[in-house]
């Protein structure tokens, strides 16, 4: 069952990511980024690292995501007049493609026969609880300033919209 998941997953990213660089528009290209962060996400839980898929969702799609969307409604961009694929697009994306392929085929056969230890599922892995302590502790300073350039750069992009001696 976890295969066919996986499987099916591993396809609807493909596809997504495909969708990100076809897409004519550019904010259909940040809806379709957002199916495949979704579907990375989906992956780290079916791998069991469920908060890793969270900072996923938190950080990429709630963060990102929206300042990408953000700043393509802001900039107004107009749908580009060319077709969706083009011969040279086909020409310049080939060999990408056979590497690519080459690769993905290399990694299968040497993985045929590889002999994996079962030593690193044996540690412990550590919870959400240990990063907060972490984080709240041994990385406040970082934390909070972070915030503080987060925080300038929302101001700044405001400033930077506003039309002259006026509201946006």
């Amino acid at each position: 069952m976890e295969t066919v998941i996986f499987c099916m997953l591993s396809a609807f990213a493909v596809v997504a990511a495909l969708a990100v660089v076809f897409f004519k528009r550019a904010i259909n290209g940040v809806i379709s980024l957002l199916a495949f962060m979704l579907t990375l996400a989906g992956l780290y839980v079916l791998m069991g690292a469920q908060l890793v898929a969270f900072f996923q969702v938190i950080v990429y799609v709630g963060a990102v995501l929206v300042l990408f969307a953000f700043v393509i409604m802001l900039l107004n961009l107009k749908e580009s007049v060319r077709p969706l694929i083009s011969l040279a697009d086909v020409k310049a994306a080939t060999p990408a493609v056979l590497f690519a392929v080459g690769i993905v085929v290399l990694t299968w056969l040497a993985l045929q026969d590889a002999a994996f230890s079962k030593a690193a599922a044996l540690q412990p892995v550590i919870g959400l609880r240990q990063i907060a302590l972490d984080l709240f502790t041994k990385h406040l300073l970082v934390f909070e300033l972070t915030s503080v350039i987060l925080f300038v750069a929302a101001v700044g992009a405001i400033v930077i919209s506003r039309k002259e001696g006026g509201r946006p």
